[in-house]
């Protein structure tokens, strides 16, 4: 059972690499428009330059603790800049990508203790089931307007330490290529009757942005969407630039604020994102 916990670690350490990614944006150009080739022209010269993500570091303060954790993660690839792997520093375990015929990500592993598997239609992710061995299960299902992902529903059936089912569904709203808004819902299902017992209020996350390129944006859209269906509010992963503000009004109606200061690089490649005395480090290579 312990590499269990370590994987769930792992996992909700990729998402805790979000929570102080609000990023502020100070100063400096503005890029419109911007794609993800990681083959990037330089505004102002012309010229241009190859960008991979290659780590990822995260200093959260732990909410029921007030402890400060620190959190390092590495992207591996293949000679063709392919992204195959990524890892926590220290630990021996990680994570494999693996790709079907068209390229797009199909299986996401971690030896004989985590499964996800992809499904598509046409170009666009269908459904992924996750298996955590003797832990969980989960199977989201994903609805797209056009290459947009406008909604997805998570199924969990966890069996360690004691049987439960829970509902999880996200609506997103979009404004160009940015999520604008994100709205929550859970549920549990009865374990007698099995009927669906959902929570009276969404929780709603609402996102402002900058125009800069973000780093997530480096990494395949198909890997953020297996983040996005493990928690609420990280639908922002899939959008095209670094948030700036997040406003999230909680179930009961309490109104939460994040805002955190950006620093880029000269080529404008976010390399930290500041939330009081949170940080987020990017690195590159």
């Amino acid at each position: 059972m312990k590499n269990i916990f370590y994987y769930l670690t792992l996992i909700f350490g990729m998402l805790m690499l979000s929570s102080c990614v609000p990023n502020q944006d100070e100063n400096g150009d503005f890029l419109h428009g911007v794609d993800f080739d990681p083959t990037t022209t330089i505004p102002g010269d012309g010229t241009t330059t190859s960008r991979l993500l290659k780590t990822m570091i995260t200093h959260s303060k732990d909410e029921d603790t007030g402890e400060f954790d620190d959190s390092n993660i590495v992207f591996g690839y293949d000679s063709k800049n392919k992204l195959i792997s990524y890892s926590e520093v220290g630990s021996p375990e990680k994570f494999n990508i693996e790709y079907n015929s068209s390229n797009k990500i199909s299986r996401v592993y971690a030896g004989t203790e985590l499964n996800a598997v992809y499904e598509y239609s046409g170009s666009n992710v269908s459904k992924i089931t996750t298996t955590i061995t003797g832990f969980s299960t989960s199977v989201t299902n994903y609805t797209f307007s056009g290459s947009k992902m406008v909604k997805s529903v998570t199924i969990t059936t966890v069996t360690f330490p004691f049987p439960t089912k829970v509902y999880m569904e996200d609506t997103y709203e979009y404004s160009g290529e940015n999520i604008v808004k994100d709205i929550s819902k859970i549920g549990a299902y009865d374990p007698d009757t099995g009927v669906l017992i959902m929570e009276p209020n969404p929780v709603t996350a609402v996102y402002e942005y900058d125009n800069k390129k973000s780093p997530f944006g480096l990494l395949p859209k198909e890997f953020w969407i297996f983040f996005s269906s493990l928690a609420p509010q990280t639908g922002f992963f899939l959008s095209q630039n670094n948030t700036t503000k997040a406003t999230i009004t909680e179930q009961d109606g309490t109104v939460k604020t994040q805002t955190s200061v950006n620093t880029y690089d000269s080529e404008n490649y976010l390399i930290k994102a500041t939330s009081g005395d949170e940080y987020n480090i990017y690195g590159y290579q």
